[in-house]
């Protein structure tokens, strides 16, 4: 499909994160810090998370385009998650998000399992949809899940507890 004209190829923020990336991530920490004002999460966590997942939504290279309202093109999906090297997660949304009928695949820039992202799956552009594919909301999804699962996390033993939450692996936290 085309690109819609007003899509923009990312341009470098901070450290070569995007500027609508890095927009995205700031907002989020501010956004959890009205959620929930104990957690104390730093965009910068959220920022190495996106780096990791998807290299803050450039997963497809020199291709990506953002929208001004965040949503990441073309979408970001993951490996199949059928057991060979991975969890094995049989498909939970119909292919829906992942276009994969029989596994699931974690989607967008913070990478979600689908399973997950429906039960925490959050609206972070203010448009009424939450979107695994959009910078803004995937970057408030993350941090609504670390803040559920972290206490305070400006501790880094809660913060290495709340990331490996996030992704059960000692090496990626």
């Amino acid at each position: 499909t085309a690109t819609p004209a007003a899509w923009v190829a990312p341009t470098g923020g901070g450290r070569g994160i995007p500027a609508l990336t890095l927009r995205a991530y700031r907002e989020a920490a501010a956004w959890a810090a009205g959620y929930d004002p104990g957690c104390r999460l730093s965009w910068t966590v959220l920022a190495g998370i996106g780096r990791i997942e998807s290299n803050h939504g450039l997963f497809g290279g020199a291709a990506t385009r953002f929208s001004p309202a965040g949503a990441v093109s073309p979408r970001i999906t993951g490996p199949p998650l059928d057991g060979r090297g991975v969890a094995a997660i049989p498909d939970s949304d119909g292919g829906s998000w992942d276009g994969d009928t029989v596994w699931d695949r974690a989607v967008g820039p913070m990478q979600f399992i689908p399973g997950t992202w429906r039960s925490l799956g959050r609206d972070g552009n203010g448009d009424q949809v939450a979107d695994p594919n959009n910078l803004f909301d995937a970057a408030v999804s993350a941090a609504g899940y670390l803040c559920l699962s972290g206490g305070d996390l400006s501790d880094p033993a809660q913060l290495r507890q709340a990331v490996y939450g996030y992704n059960h692996s000692w090496s990626y936290v």
